[in-house]
């Protein structure tokens, strides 16, 4: 097996994006805040558009895809030194691999290269692996949302986690 390749997402790739995501909704719901009906609802076009801004990475292994990150850029003024991870998956078979820490290093290089220097993003509570991986990459816990999602079997919270990268 080779390395995995991490590289910027292109609108060229949105039927990828779009496949790794709701595989991603499916099997784990609780991890994204959209449903499988809401994700399928969204035009393929908009979707496209979301490509092209640079801040979407996929990961491939031996020319499959296996994962993607996103980097959500606040698009007033007041907050433009902001952005939110998510969402990031990991197909089960690629994991143990140090995908999702590639995935999660390509958006800290991008987010720096774009004047971003505090990153934010909620996680599952119960979502120890994921934890663990934001940890080991410095972020830090800095509070926790009751009640964040209306899941399955009732609500479920999120941890809020924050890296600061530099300070101008």
């Amino acid at each position: 097996m080779t390395d995995p390749l991490i590289r910027a997402a292109t609108p060229d790739d949105v039927h990828i994006w779009r496949a790794l995501r709701m595989d991603g909704i499916m099997r784990h719901p609780q991890a994204f805040i959209v449903s499988a009906e809401e994700a399928a609802a969204v035009p393929v076009e908009e979707d496209a558009v979301r490509l092209s801004n640079g801040d979407r990475f996929l990961a491939y292994l031996d020319d499959v895809p296996v994962g993607l990150i996103g980097l959500n850029r606040h698009g007033v003024p007041r907050a433009a030194h902001r952005g939110e991870i998510g969402p990031l998956y990991v197909v089960p078979g690629a994991r143990g691999q140090g995908i999702a820490d590639r995935l999660l290093m390509a958006v800290l290089d991008a987010a720096q290269g774009l004047g971003i220097w505090q990153l934010e993003l909620s996680v599952y509570v119960e979502n120890a692996p994921a934890i663990a991986l934001y940890t080991r990459h410095g972020f830090e816990l800095a509070g926790k949302i009751p009640n964040a999602i209306a899941g399955a079997d009732g609500f479920e919270d999120d941890l809020i986690m924050i890296r600061i990268l530099a300070t101008p």
